[in-house]
């Protein structure tokens, strides 16, 4: 019993009760004198005081009691129809069991506990438990898995992608022996194919070029070439949102110019604003730096020379934009004075370190540097080599900054760290273009992505999270869900969805399809998002594999303990000690109220008169 539990501090209570009323009746005998009450009645009201807060204990703690049970046996889906038991099981059946003699239908495993509740253990015949009864169990579980099915037993739909995007559909099958999985597309072509053998995993790969929704159809195929099973695979093609980037430039370089050109190639929404001077400014329209602006912005990429002529208005504008999300890329180009570094550090970016520009080199890519049989392969010619380019001789001090871009020999090319929702990093490559000169464009264009996708402004989670695959009929969780959701199904019908208050931040929905086909999710901020609900047909395999997987993983939640028949325990009953307690509460009331010492006296006399009158 620790001191923090409720059971402690009721214990204390009643033994501090006690106590003061054992004294409070000393205090009165002493009070009385030499001829008060005789010594025997205060040692039977110090007895009846000690029992009731004994009694009152037991009442609101009963000790447990002892009992003896036996199995309750579940039949579920691919139960036989006579299961044998002995004396003291019992046999219930879930609504997926088919016909089980002498069996008690309830439906469900929560039902059965309620109107059973003293079991020593549960043992599970058939194919298992349905998502609705896999929750933790209060006795130990026993479950004799049934062997894998033919079919599919594990499959991974593909997420959201984008047009042009490659997609995968992966799995493994099950006990088939040998077999074809095609990928069928929705015009009924056929674009992957695999062979695949018993317990092997699989990988095929599509395409989608256009946004929407799309159903693909995976079929498994025996030997002879006819039908497993098959299943639809949906898939959601999203447009995407080009990141909308500035970059605010001091004077004009070839950095700035390689990288506008890559940025129009890979579809960048990129404003290069050059400013040297004067009134004098180069490349696109130049974009106020206000609140409303930066806003609409993912990321600002700015050198030194264009913070130091910033004004202080603007320079706070960018520092606000950055706590409400948006993205700050510095590039220093040269020597820092004083009041730049002075500034960065007030963004986080404590730099240390010579001004000095110092040759780095990147990392061997797979391109020039592949291993084969004989061990790593080594570069055999210069020119194959990632070109040899400068940075900055700058380090971040301090901590909370994040390595994102390291050369071959570990520094940090680029670093960043969070302020507020967005944030802030340094770029110290100052010609980075090189790489576009010598060949490797493809290496550029990767150092920028992550510049870009790692440092720019992160893309609200619009969309709600589903859990596993959606059947009919079968309850699926729907999570991270804002204001009154709702689910739009079948024929136009409106579901409307509780979130349960005890999800906590995940904020989930619980939702029972009855429908297949393509489903969407709402709420109140306009967010949406689809899901496909399969039909309950649709790879029968791949349902008996969750279920068989889910009961022995809650078979190992408890330990293998308690044979049939052996003792169990009970919550005990708090009536009786509460019956006792009104007993001993009434003795002491009436022995209290009766003080006068010749009282039992009179009563013993009173008593042995009728009965020498009878």
């Amino acid at each position: 019993m620790s001191f923090s539990s409720p059971a402690f501090w009721t214990a204390v209570t009643i033994t501090v009760a006690v106590v003061l009323g054992i004294a409070r009746l000393i205090l009165w005998q002493r009070s009385a004198g030499p001829g008060g009450a005789p010594r025997w009645r205060l040692a039977t009201l110090v007895g009846l005081q000690i029992l009731a807060g004994g009694l009152l204990w037991l009442t609101l703690h009963p000790p447990p009691s002892a009992i003896r049970t036996g199995t309750m046996i579940v039949a579920t889906a691919g139960s036989p129809a006579t299961i044998a038991t002995e004396p003291g099981d019992i046999l219930i059946a879930l609504p997926e069991a088919g016909p089980v003699t002498d069996a008690t239908r309830v439906p469900d495993l929560a039902t059965a506990l309620r109107r059973y509740p003293t079991p020593a253990r549960i043992r599970i015949i058939g194919q298992g438990l349905t998502p609705r009864d896999q929750s933790p169990l209060p006795v130990p579980v026993e479950f004799s898995a049934p062997p894998l099915p033919r079919g599919l037993i594990d499959l991974a739909l593909p997420e959201p992608t984008a047009p042009g995007t490659t997609f995968v559909v992966g799995g493994q099958v099950g006990t088939l022996p040998a077999g074809t999985l095609e990928l069928v597309d929705p015009a009924d072509v056929v674009v992957d194919r695999a062979r695949i053998a018993s317990g092997e995993r699989f990988a095929l790969m599509a395409a989608v070029r256009t946004p929407g929704l799309a159903l693909f159809d995976l079929r498994l195929r025996d030997g002879s070439g006819a039908i497993v099973e098959r299943i639809a695979v949906p898939v959601e093609t999203l447009a995407p949102t080009p990141p909308r980037v500035l970059v605010l430039a001091g004077a004009p370089s070839a950095e700035t110019k390689y990288l506008k050109r890559w940025a129009e190639g890979s579809e960048v929404a990129l404003t290069l604003d050059i400013d040297i001077g004067g009134g004098i400014q180069l490349g696109d329209a130049p974009v106020p730096l206000n609140a409303a602006t930066l806003d609409r912005l993912d990321l600002v990429i700015l050198d030194d020379r264009r913070w130091e002529a910033l004004a202080g208005g603007q320079r706070a504008a960018l520092t606000a934009a950055v706590n409400n999300g948006m993205g700050l890329l510095l590039r220093p180009t040269g020597p820092l004075s004083a009041g730049t570094r002075r500034d960065w550090a007030g963004l986080g970016l404590n730099l240390s370190g010579g001004d000095d520009a110092v040759p780095l080199r990147l990392a061997p890519t797979a391109q020039t540097a592949a291993p084969d049989a004989a061990g790593p392969a080594e570069p055999t010619d210069d020119a194959e080599a990632p070109p040899k380019l400068a940075r900055r001789d700058l380090t971040i001090t301090g901590s909370g900054a994040i390595a994102l871009l390291r050369d071959a020999d570990g520094v940090a090319l680029a670093s960043w760290r969070a302020i507020g929702r967005g944030r802030v990093g340094v770029w110290t490559v100052t010609d980075s273009y090189a790489l576009v000169l010598t060949g490797r464009s493809d290496l550029y264009g990767e150092m920028w992505s992550a510049l870009f996708s790692e440092i720019g402004r992160a893309g609200e989670d619009s969309r709600a999270e589903l859990s596993g695959d959606a059947r009919v009929g079968v309850r699926v969780a729907l999570c991270h869900l804002l204001g009154q959701p709702n689910v739009l199904g079948q024929e136009g019908r409106v579901h409307s969805l509780r979130i349960d208050p005890n999800a906590g931040d995940r904020a989930c929905a619980a939702y029972w399809p009855d429908q297949a086909g393509w489903h969407v999710v709402r709420d109140d901020q306009r967010r949406e998002t689809p899901f496909f609900v399969h039909p309950i047909e649709d790879a029968p395999s791949l349902e008996a594999a969750n279920r068989r997987s889910a009961t022995l993983a809650l078979a190992g939640l408890t330990p293998a303990r308690a044979a049939a028949g052996s003792t169990s325990h009970a919550p005990g009953s708090p009536w009786p000690w509460f019956c006792g307690l009104l007993l001993d509460l009434a003795g002491l009331w009436w022995l209290e109220r009766n003080r006068d010492p010749g009282v039992f006296a009179r009563a013993a006399r009173s008593w042995s008169k009728r009965r020498r009158a009878v």
